[in-house]
C-alpha cells in the first residue's frame, strides 16, 4: 500500500487498557476484561468501519498498554499498515477531510446495510445482544453518513426489535445501547422511544 497519498487527516487514537478496555478516539469498544488481542482486533475494526465511511484508507494510532505508540494505515478491506516513521503533521489550517461522495463510499454504505441485514437474517445470532449492539452501532455511521434514509430506518427499527427480545437477557448490554437507541429514534418513533425510556426507568429507578 502507498501511505504518500492518503490524507493526513483525520488520525484515529486505538486506545487499549491494561485491562482489556479499548477505545477509539474516547470511545468505548470493548469492556474491560476483554482478551487483550481481541480488544485490539475491536478497535481495528471499528477503524475500518471508519474507514469504509471515507471510501479511503485512514491513518490510526495503537496506544498500547506499554506505553508504546504505533502508527498504522487501516484500508476498507481491513488491511493494516504498519508505518515506519510517526504520520506526519498536519499544516494548521488542515481540516479533516469530511467522507467521500462518489462510488467508493455508496459502495462502502451499501456494504454497511446489506451486513445489518444479514446479523438479522441468521436465525443463530439475530437475537444476540451483540447483534444489537452491533445494528445500533451501524444505525449510528449511516446517520453520521447521510445514507439512504428509508435503508437507515429499516437499520433503526430492527436495532430497537432485538434490543427489544434480549434486553431480559442481558440487562446491562440493554441499559448501556438505550441512550444510544434513544438519539436515533428521536421523535419519529414515539411508541419505540416509550419502550425504551419505561423500560430504562424501570430497570434503574432513574430517567434517562
Amino acid at each position: 500500500m502507498t501511505t504518500d497519498t492518503i490524507p493526513l487527516t483525520p488520525v484515529y487514537t486505538i486506545t487499549i487498557a491494561s485491562n482489556g478496555a479499548a477505545m477509539v478516539d474516547g470511545e468505548d469498544v470493548t469492556a474491560p476484561g476483554t482478551d487483550h488481542q481481541a480488544a485490539r482486533l475491536a478497535a481495528l475494526a471499528e477503524v475500518r468501519i471508519k474507514a469504509a465511511l471515507h471510501g479511503r484508507p485512514v491513518r490510526a494510532t495503537v496506544k498500547d498498554t506499554d506505553g508504546t505508540a504505533l502508527p498504522l494505515v487501516v484500508d476498507i478491506d481491513g488491511t493494516t499498515t504498519t508505518l515506519a516513521h510517526p504520520h506526519p503533521t498536519p499544516p494548521a489550517t488542515a481540516a479533516p477531510a469530511p467522507p467521500a461522495a462518489g462510488p467508493a463510499a455508496r459502495e462502502a454504505l451499501g456494504a454497511l446495510t446489506v451486513a445489518a441485514w444479514r446479523a438479522v437474517s441468521d436465525p443463530d445470532a439475530a437475537h444476540t445482544p451483540e447483534t444489537a449492539d452491533f445494528l445500533t452501532e451501524t444505525a449510528e455511521q449511516l446517520v453520521a453518513a447521510g445514507a439512504d434514509r428509508t435503508e437507515t430506518l429499516r437499520v433503526i427499527r430492527n436495532a430497537h426489535t432485538i434490543w427489544h427480545h434480549t434486553r431480559d437477557d442481558d440487562p446491562d448490554t440493554a441499559r448501556e445501547l438505550a441512550p444510544r437507541l434513544l438519539g436515533l429514534l428521536q421523535d419519529g418513533h414515539p411508541r419505540r422511544t416509550a419502550d425504551v425510556i419505561t423500560w430504562s426507568t424501570t430497570f434503574s429507578g432513574a430517567t434517562i
